[in-house]
């Protein structure tokens, strides 16, 4: 695929590379996924390589080519059936963790052994703990230099091929520590401690040869050397990865839907149905068109959060976007794919059915849709907060009605008068709308404590009405019928289009 331009030269020269190694070695992946085989061969190569190392610091033994390394490689593997799934896995689970939180012994332990192939996998999801990861019921206790984990964890990517897994526990049960997000820490917990072993493997769409299943631990005694962060910090370092996450999640979708496009464009120019070339006919057209829109959208919105990570920007919006529209247009994508193909793109001898079994999942995996949702919001509205503000307006002398305006001067004084004109001025603008408690002091030079005062005068008389937050403390404010009265005349309040004639209105 077409390197960015803003991509280092070694980052270019890592893209052509892969891309050539997984046009060769296309068929290994395809064997190991018809026979549902993890693919340890082709796993040995890409190892023998270096590309696991894509993410990983050079002095740690990586390619230094930091998360949009992480990002090409995943893209490219994730042509490949099963593949891309278990190189993105063993990125997730600690990469950005132990790069940020790690001592400098786990960086050399664990970050050399992701770069030379070190299996690893990503621990969250309990039998009864699935988005609402801060009611992890995994403990770890404390026991001298070592704590004794004891728990389940499931749908575990890799879970029995991994070495090394990134898990959360709880640490205290201490009330103030569970309100401020305290009571959790990170640990890497490691393939052959006595207690840990595997439990179920499940079957899953999109994991025909990718194990996927439930770990038990059972009075597993894990070193403190093992403890990521310090004790009560797994929800910070948690979160902190989340953005890394979610930018190597998104990258998948490029993968998808480059094999997605090129199935379904060859399979068009070589199939004929009704005296004419599929791919001639306007319908499949168009679909290939929103397929190759999609796909260009798809690695814009990846490779920039890429590289808004890489400069050591949060990106957390960015991130967020790219992981929820990605995963939605290649499961869409992958549905036109079909469409085009027709019964033959429902078999398993065309990858489009694999493929979209991978972006279907993708839409739970990683982070709901609808968890992602939530942080776009949140994060959103926080980091837009300036942008997002509704222009001053105030109402036209002449025109009477509502225009955009810049900021007029501060009253210095306040009282309950000018106060009740202020909010019956808004109601003239903005009628079905409170004023907050920004917008008030934006009219009023005034200290919240006389601020509160007047309005809860003013309530208690009837003349506006409060709204108050869940800390009971006054929020919005808005004038009442009486109020509005009070404040002006009927005749300040009335206002009719030219074209209205008056014998119309009463």
């Amino acid at each position: 695929m077409e390197p960015f331009f803003w991509w280092n030269d070694e980052q270019k020269k890592f893209s052509r590379e892969l891309s050539k190694f997984v046009d060769e070695h296309m068929g290994m992946a395809e064997e190991a996924w018809w026979k549902r085989e993890f693919p340890w061969e082709l796993h040995a190569l890409i190892a023998e390589r270096g590309y696991y190392g894509a993410g990983i610091p050079k002095e740690y033994g990586g390619m230094g080519l930091g998360v949009t390394g992480g990002c090409i490689g995943t893209e490219e593997f994730c042509r490949m059936p099963g593949v891309g799934r278990q190189y993105a896995a063993s990125m997730l689970a600690g990469l950005h963790q132990i790069t940020r939180f790690g001592t400098e012994e786990q960086k050399k332990k664990f970050l050399s052994g992701i770069a030379k192939g070190v299996m690893g996998a990503i621990a969250i999801t309990e039998p009864f703990v699935g988005t609402d990861v801060a009611a992890t019921e995994t403990t770890a206790k404390r026991d001298g230099n070592r704590y004794i984990i004891n728990g389940k964890k499931r749908f575990v990517v890799c879970a029995g091929v991994a070495s090394r897994y990134m898990l959360y526990a709880r640490t205290s049960y201490e009330p103030e520590d569970r309100r401020r997000y305290r009571h959790l820490t990170a640990f890497l917990v490691e393939k052959g401690m006595p207690g840990f072993t595997t439990e179920k493997i499940n079957e899953i769409i999109g994991f025909d040869n990718t194990l996927n299943g439930h770990l038990d631990l059972n009075e597993v005694p894990v070193p403190v050397e093992n403890r990521v962060g310090e004790e009560g910090e797994g929800w910070r370092v948690m979160m902190s990865g989340l953005n890394f996450e979610r930018t190597i999640s998104s990258a998948q979708a490029g993968g998808w839907l480059h094999e997605l496009i090129r199935y379904a464009v060859s399979y068009g120019q070589r199939r004929v149905q009704f005296g004419s070339r599929t791919i001639d006919m306007v319908n499949n057209q168009l679909k290939i068109a929103d397929l190759i829109a999609k796909f260009y959208l798809a690695r814009l919105a990846t490779f920039y959060a890429a590289y808004a990570l890489d400069l050591g920007q949060e990106a957390a919006i960015e991130a967020s976007v790219a992981k929820l529209s990605n995963v939605i247009d290649a499961t869409e994508a992958a549905m036109d794919a079909i469409q085009v193909m027709g019964g033959d793109a429902t078999t398993k001898f065309y990858p489009l059915e694999e493929k979209l079994h991978q972006a279907r999942i993708e839409q739970i995996a990683g982070g709901t849709n609808e968890a992602v949702r939530l942080i776009i919001f949140r994060q959103g509205l926080r980091v837009m907060s300036e942008d997002l503000k509704m222009p001053y307006r105030v109402r036209h002398r002449e025109l009477r009605v509502p225009i955009s305006s810049v900021k007029r001067e501060k009253q210095s004084q306040i009282d309950e008068e000018k106060l009740l004109k202020v909010l019956a001025d808004d109601y003239t603008i903005n009628p079905g709308l409170y004023m907050s408690r920004e917008d008030l002091k934006n009219e009023f030079d005034v200290s919240d404590e006389e601020l509160d005062r007047v309005l809860i005068s003013m309530e208690q008389k009837g003349w506006i009405s409060l709204y108050r937050g869940k800390g009971k403390e006054i929020e919005l404010a808005k004038a009442t019928y009486p109020g509005l009265n009070r404040a002006n005349p009927q005749e300040y309040y009335r206002w009719f289009p030219s074209w209205v004639r008056e014998k119309d209105i009463f």
